[in-house]
């Protein structure tokens, strides 16, 4: 069984006025493309709410008859934790772990699951992924066949259960956002796993309109706040320092 794992925040999203007329997209779009979509895995669907300030998304989470389990957080504990929760929650052997802002299409993560089970020396898949210099992402890869990526993007990917416990979940150094999805990948690779992409999925990202990096904010996460460029300054300090250490 995949364990499906989306942290969530808003119902409706406040719209980036840059990408002012693209389409939205919600979780109740994501979780409508997984009920429609994914037909040939069991599968349970694990949703975070990260905060309750938006009621309107609490309500819908304790409503949806999609939605197998949840967890109601009193504030927002960032994106690692609430994969942690997550993951925690989960009764499945495969963790996928999915943004609120991703339409799934037919086959993708029956396609994902596959490649993730092929090889036991595989820890983690996802559609998207490639090279990494320090902190920059590098060369797109898997864009034609199944290839080894040395960081897999963090809007959707894979894990086995055994890998996630054996890296220790996720570093919520990182919280409340930013280099944790790359951070997973280095340590997944650390443990002597590979990572791969897959390609020719169906899958979109909306992203862009929304996240914390399609613009400049100020994020409130537990008891305190933080700018998007305080918040990079010091996960990629935190980055360079786990796996650059010699600079």
């Amino acid at each position: 069984m995949i364990s499906i794992i989306i942290p969530s925040m808003q119902l409706t999203r406040d719209r980036n006025l840059w990408r002012f007329f693209a389409l939205s997209f919600s979780i109740e779009d994501t979780i409508r493309s997984i009920v429609e979509n994914v037909k040939g895995v069991r599968y349970e669907v694990i949703v975070v709410c990260n905060g309750l300030q938006d009621q309107d998304l609490v309500t819908f989470v304790k409503g949806s008859m999609h939605i197998t389990k949840y967890c109601l957080n009193s504030v927002n504990v960032g994106v690692s934790r609430a994969w942690n929760m997550g993951a925690n929650m989960a009764e499945g052997e495969t963790l996928c772990f999915l943004n609120d802002d991703v339409e799934v299409g037919e086959g993708c993560l029956e396609a994902l699951c596959e490649v993730l089970n092929s090889d036991e020396k595989v820890g983690e898949v996802g559609p998207n992924g490639g090279k990494w210099d320090r902190l920059t992402s590098g060369e797109r890869v898997g864009l034609e066949r199944v290839e080894e990526a040395e960081e897999i993007s963090g809007f959707l990917f894979m894990l086995k259960r055994h890998v996630f416990e054996e890296i220790g979940g996720f570093d919520v150094g990182y919280t409340p956002a930013g280099f944790e999805d790359i951070d997973t990948s280095f340590a997944v690779r650390a443990r002597g796993y590979r990572c791969l992409v897959v390609p020719g999925l169906k899958v979109k990202h909306y992203g862009r309109m929304h996240g914390v990096s399609a613009r400049a904010m100020t994020i409130k996460y537990l008891s305190t706040e933080v700018t998007t460029e305080e918040l990079y300054a010091r996960n990629s300090a935190r980055f360079l320092r786990k796996w650059y250490p010699q600079g």
